[in-house]
């Protein structure tokens, strides 16, 4: 076998070993399957509904899996604290908003899954409400900390130039760390266009066509995927 088809087959294996490799390749599937039921030549076909009918299926599967999210994400929140080792005022604020708001996500997943399904008896709607306005706040905090961490890596660049001609190697750390931030903001904000669309009469909420959502999702998810393959520089 030829050494890059053996490279890439390792990375694809070293992406589903693990849960979150898997639930990126049920997300990017979810939303190819969302994009292509929606183009002109598809839509309003037989393969439109089918590939519509797995598209919400993986999702089913995906909300199945975060069941098991809630530990975790109490582990990261208890491991962050109160963020006294954080430098940053803002990205300090952020993390603890971020925090809390997850914290409430799965709870309110959880209860909104059961509901649909019967297993309580309350209203999912108001529920999965929730978890939009959730999901929305949370790609909101996330964008603020990134257009502070660019802001924050200018400044930085800025002064060593001042200080003198910066090395080869500072040039190289401030590419990278443009680069690796520029990709998050754009993950960060194809979600957030994502999340507020799950709103109805919250801004754009509603209003964007499944195949803008299709685009969006693999956009996000192609980002995620090779920051986890560490394709990202």
């Amino acid at each position: 076998m030829d050494l890059s088809l053996q490279i890439a087959l390792r990375k694809w294996c070293e992406l589903l070993d693990i849960h979150s490799g898997r639930d990126k390749i049920l997300r990017i599937t979810g939303y190819i399957c969302t994009l292509i039921s929606d183009l002109p030549g598809t839509r309003d076909t037989p393969l439109a509904k089918k590939l519509s009918t797995v598209g919400r299926q993986i999702s089913n599967s995906r909300t199945i899996n975060r069941l098991f999210d809630d530990l975790p994400m109490l582990n990261r929140t208890l491991s962050y604290g109160i963020g006294s080792n954080e430098k940053d005022q803002i990205i300090r604020i952020s993390n603890l908003l971020s925090n809390i708001i997850n914290t409430c996500y799965y709870p309110l997943e959880h209860i909104a899954w059961a509901g649909d399904h019967g297993v309580f008896a309350v209203e999912s709607k108001t529920f999965w409400r929730g978890v939009s306005y959730c999901w929305a706040s949370s790609m909101y905090l996330a964008i603020v900390r990134t257009v502070r961490t660019i802001s924050m890596l200018v400044q930085h660049r800025r002064h060593t130039i001042n200080s003198g001609k910066p090395s080869d190697s500072d040039c190289v750390k401030f590419r990278r760390g443009i680069i690796q931030e520029l990709l998050s903001l754009i993950q960060q904000l194809s979600d957030m266009g994502i999340a507020v669309n799950s709103i109805p009469g919250f801004l754009w909420g509603g209003k964007l066509k499944p195949r803008h959502i299709g685009l969006l999702g693999i956009v996000s998810t192609i980002i995620t995927i090779a920051k986890l393959l560490r394709l990202v520089p």
